[in-house]
């Protein structure tokens, strides 16, 4: 059931909505707030959600398909296009991830009196956005894509506390905290040379900060899992997750671009965790708050038969 005004229902019903324009909120996970719509002017709106005046762009509209609705709690969605043609929707802010899993919600005003109000057609999140020839798709999946999320703890060998929780105002609600503080393993650093679009060799100097030898060359394995934040270049503000560390280049687990840092760019860099028992006893001295079951038996191992001799 949708809820609508007194005025804006009788002009769905009574009169010729041709004055009827589309308007498509984005809340980025960043905070910033973006409008677009399908008129051919610009529709400036204040919904009521406490988010105040947006201007919804006409120059950056979209178009969408038709809604797949269900009646079994299936996942509804919507796929809505654009271009990438002006600065609200840039394709680095696509690639930096910055609309992954935006809130956004797409309704329906009367251009000609605003004072009606909106009629909410689709509220979810963005699923997979892809790029193409300039041109930006977004999955627009509905709230029952929550019902397929798991929002409890499970068992399991590997810690289910977020790395660098309980301090740093990061997860203090949860009652798995990991304590460590990862800003005492942060170093800074800057880029030597630059491979590929997946390897980058920092100059040398890169320590084994933050843990018992602070002073000894970080060795092969110890930013594995980390971050890697540039602070200067085209890439500045941006993260990258390392999925390798050999010593001396770390391979990230996505590609950069279609920027790429330039010798001297710098950078901050953290080791990570790979929530095993491994790295929380011997990297970080903090198996105490290790929270995982090691020793539970796989389904291997619960399903074997005894060997009856």
């Amino acid at each position: 059931m949708k809820n609508a005004s007194t005025a804006m229902q009788n002009h769905l019903a009574n009169a010729n909505p041709t004055t009827i324009a589309w308007l498509w909120k984005v809340v980025r996970t960043d905070g910033v707030i973006l409008g677009f719509t399908s008129f051919d002017q610009d529709i400036v709106y204040d919904d009521g959600t406490g988010t105040g005046l947006i201007t919804y762009l006409a120059h950056s509209g979209y178009s969408s398909s038709a809604v797949d609705s269900k009646s079994n709690l299936s996942v509804d969605n919507v796929e809505v296009k654009g271009f990438i043609e002006s600065d609200s929707i840039t394709e680095q802010d696509l690639r930096d991830g910055k609309y992954d899993n935006a809130l956004a919600t797409m309704m329906i005003v009367n251009w000609a009196d605003l004072t009606m109000g909106d009629v909410i057609i689709r509220t979810g999140t963005f699923g997979i956005v892809k790029m193409k020839n300039g041109l930006w798709t977004a999955e627009h999946r509905g709230l029952t894509y929550r019902f397929g999320t798991i929002l409890g703890q499970l068992y399991g060998p590997v810690c289910r506390a977020v790395f660098g929780s309980g301090l740093n105002g990061i997860d203090l609600t949860s009652q798995w905290l990991c304590g460590i503080d990862v800003t005492l393993y942060q170093q800074n650093g800057s880029v030597s040379s630059v491979t590929d679009v997946f390897d980058i060799i920092p100059n040398a100097g890169l320590l084994q900060k933050g843990s018992v030898t602070p002073t000894v060359p970080a060795p092969a394995g110890w930013f594995d899992d980390g971050l890697i934040t540039f602070t200067s270049g085209l890439l500045n503000g941006v993260s990258f997750e390392i999925k390798s560390w050999d010593g001396t280049t770390a391979t990230l687990y996505l590609p950069m671009g279609p920027y790429l840092p330039s010798p001297s760019d710098t950078f901050i860099i953290e080791p990570g965790c790979n929530h095993t028992v491994t790295d929380c006893a011997n990297k970080y001295d903090n198996i105490i708050n290790f929270h995982g079951e090691p020793t539970l038996p796989s389904t291997d191992g619960i399903l074997a038969i005894p060997n009856a001799s």
